[in-house]
């Protein structure tokens, strides 16, 4: 496999001109953000009325990744952030209008992550909390992935294998849903970053993963393996 530049910049949340403005070809950009980063980044008014219906925690979490897709594209295309065409697939992924960039958006407690790319791109992120492992495995995992959790039955790597097949599956953009029966992911126990195979039917796809502190779990997935990964931590405390 082609091997993957990798930069990590956690860095002080101090405003928009802090987020990186470069995505060429053969990148993808990784943004850790909380709740509250960057809200001096303008949202338009039909984003937060719909806000506004979501239970509080939700419309934080919706508000915060909205703010960290548009400053991204505000330094990549030069243009205010409240003027990024942001809308909705018929499969209710984020996508960016009439531009050539893929997004994805995931959240757990208070971090959302964004990443951004010219190719195929999706995010996850998860934090461990109690499950039901061997019941799940056999009902939603591959034979390989249950039979490995049966002998490895840690909470950790459940998430991995969970987190890298809903990377795998928003970077896909058919939905979890469609996509779960159909999803494998290779039970090789990588080191922290280092791209597995996840296959979804016939097509083949990468994903990272890096564990993090207080069991938080983030994958990262693509179809072409970029040349660089991109990863600035706004969180003041970091997450992983």
């Amino acid at each position: 496999m082609t091997s993957i530049n990798f930069e990590r910049n956690q860095i002080l949340c101090s405003g928009l001109k802090d987020l990186p403005g470069d995505c060429k070809e053969g990148r993808i950009l990784l943004i850790t953000a909380g709740l509250d980063d960057l809200l001096e980044v303008e949202v338009p008014e039909m984003e937060r009325v719909r806000s506004s219906a979501m239970e509080s925690m939700t419309a934080r979490r919706f508000l915060a990744a909205r703010r960290v897709a548009r400053g991204l594209f505000s330094k990549i295309l030069g243009i205010s952030p409240e003027k990024i065409a942001l809308n909705l697939d018929a499969h209710g992924k984020p996508i960016l209008a009439n531009e050539d960039y893929y997004l994805s958006i995931a959240h757990s407690g208070e971090t959302v992550a964004v990443a951004i790319s010219q190719s195929e791109v999706g995010v996850d992120l998860e934090r461990e909390r109690k499950v039901d492992i061997p019941a799940l495995a056999r009902r939603f995992f591959s034979p390989e992935e249950a039979a490995f959790l049966d002998s490895n039955p840690a909470p950790a790597h459940f998430f991995r294998f969970w987190t890298c097949r809903e990377a795998a599956s928003k970077a896909d953009g058919r939905g979890l849903g469609k996509l779960l029966g159909q999803t494998k992911v290779a039970t090789a126990c990588n080191a922290p970053g280092e791209p597995v195979h996840v296959t979804i039917g016939d097509e083949l796809w990468n994903a990272c993963h890096w564990p993090g502190p207080e069991g938080v779990h983030l994958a990262l997935a693509f179809r072409k393996v970029p040349s660089l990964i991109s990863w600035c931590d706004l969180r003041r405390e970091g997450i992983l």
